[in-house]
């Protein structure tokens, strides 16, 4: 009979063993980042317009003012290319690209009259792509 407890016992622990445990995949989805686009354009400027997606993923277009943000998590490990569009400017850049911004939480996007800035910390900003015009 004590040996009918311990067969139990260890196939209930076997049980919750392989259903708490999680594919690498899903392990891996965890440390994708939160990509984040902050309106940094001068004061009174009209909306910023933004697209993103990747090769799987259409996150469709917004558009949000001066001080506002636009943010999306990374729902897998490919390239999310963005574009934006404010008065006669434009550009696209990569929003979201591995191996660059895979280790960190967050990417970060300060976008300002000259361009397109990058950070993971919100305090180190590198100018990666300036604005075109036709």
């Amino acid at each position: 009979m004590a040996t009918d407890w311990i067969h139990l016992l260890l196939c209930f622990n076997f049980a919750l063993c392989v259903l708490s445990a999680r594919p690498i995949e899903d392990q891996a989805e965890q440390i994708l980042p939160t990509v984040q686009i902050i309106n940094s354009l001068p004061p009174n400027s009209p909306p910023l317009n933004v697209s993103c997606s990747s090769k799987n993923i259409k996150l469709g277009a917004r558009s949000f003012s001066v001080g506002e943000a636009y943010e999306f998590k990374v729902k897998d490990k490919d390239i999310y290319s963005c574009a934006a569009q404010w008065q006669r400017y434009f550009e696209s850049w990569h929003g979201f690209e591995q191996p660059r911004d895979e280790n960190h939480g967050a990417v970060y996007w300060l976008v300002k009259k000259d361009g397109f800035y990058r950070s993971w910390d919100k305090a180190s900003w590198v100018l990666e792509d300036p604005w075109e015009t036709e």
